[in-house]
């Protein structure tokens, strides 16, 4: 009896020790998390692998000021890194080779994966934390959807999903900055969210700006507005009576909009002085500005004042995005908003028939 219980005592402490050194390392190695873990406090990182781009150059920015003006990522053996200070959430951004954009979802302490097929960047994976692994599921759930489908699924996801970053990029996306937006869905959504999202301003100003952009819809009278344009003087609403306008948003770093500018240019030679387009340079700086004229035969001027999409004006006329338009008729009321280039040009013509 005594041998047993000796056995068991033995057998115990053989145990007793291991556990003690299996809890130590668990300790050290908890500690040796919460020491990482800490040190990314603060910081967004986001690692990439691109396959079909050995070398190249992304572009970020950001609506909500999660960095100033325009960054660049560089793409060497078709990976990348980038890591930013983040001590709030906010959504970035990625502008590619091909200028299709992509939005990924920062947050403090945050570290994601980004893995696509350049030629496929609908099938992006992006996985590390939540909100960007919802939207890679959205990605590939739309992927081969109408834009009334994805609309629609967008609609089901905010309705489920209230609480994350993701229904708000999907909400101003689909019903506030669409050819077509829905303010009345917009605003019923929006509810929803901030009921989850009390503490979210964006949310709040987002809501501030809905109900602007009611009384600046279709039918609106065109605000009075002035803003410094590229020759050093101003650009003013005044100037714009009695003519057919289309206010437009551009950026150096977004060929579509570059795009949009030239054949605007084009039509306002075409059209003589019943046609004024008038163009708001997203820009940070008007150092972009300076050199997107530079590179073009046709001088324009440019209204920058710097602020990108905080601009004063972009909220006054409801342009959150690039490229992004609104057409005023001879009476200086909206028509339409956010036409696709060639549709803008089809009603440019029709209206001066």
């Amino acid at each position: 009896m005594k041998g047993g219980r000796g056995e068991k005592r033995r057998g115990f402490t053989v145990w007793h020790r291991g556990g003690v050194m299996w809890l130590w390392c668990l300790v050290v190695l908890c500690a040796l998390m919460s020491v990482s873990c800490s040190s990314r406090r603060g910081r967004f990182r986001m690692e990439g692998h691109l396959l079909h781009m050995n070398q190249g150059r992304l572009l970020v920015y950001s609506h909500d000021g999660i960095i100033n003006g325009i960054d660049t990522i560089n793409i060497s053996g078709g990976r990348f890194s980038y890591d930013i200070p983040c001590n709030a959430p906010g959504t970035l951004m990625i502008v590619f080779p091909n200028f299709s954009e992509q939005p990924v979802f920062a947050e403090s302490g945050g570290s994601i994966e980004l893995s696509a097929d350049a030629s496929h960047l609908k099938e992006m994976e992006i996985t590390g934390t939540e909100d960007n692994e919802l939207m890679t599921d959205f990605r590939r759930q739309t992927a081969l959807m109408s834009p009334p489908d994805v609309a629609h699924h967008a609609e089901l996801f905010i309705g489920d999903n209230p609480e994350s970053a993701v229904s708000e990029y999907l909400l101003r996306r689909y019903f506030v900055l669409s050819a077509k937006p829905d303010y009345r869905k917009a605003n019923a959504l929006l509810d929803k969210m901030i009921d989850k999202q009390k503490e979210n301003g964006r949310l709040m100003r987002l809501k501030n700006d809905l109900k602007r952009l009611e009384g600046w819809g279709i039918g609106a009278v065109m605000p009075e507005f002035s803003m410094p344009a590229s020759d050093g003087g101003t650009l003013n609403s005044n100037e714009l009576k009695g003519q057919v306008v289309v206010i437009a948003t551009c950026a150096s770093w977004q060929y579509e909009s570059i795009n949009q500018v030239r054949l605007l240019k084009q039509k306002a030679k075409e059209k003589g002085n019943a046609f004024k387009p008038v163009f708001i340079c997203l820009d940070a700086s008007m150092d972009g500005v300076k050199r997107m004229l530079e590179k073009d035969s046709v001088s324009w001027r440019m209204a920058c004042d710097g602020k990108m999409f905080e601009g004063k004006v972009v909220g006054q006329l409801g342009l959150y995005k690039v490229p992004g338009n609104v057409i005023y008729n001879r009476q200086g009321r909206a028509v339409e908003r956010n036409l696709e280039t060639q549709e803008l040009l089809k009603k440019i013509d029709d209206m001066l028939k």
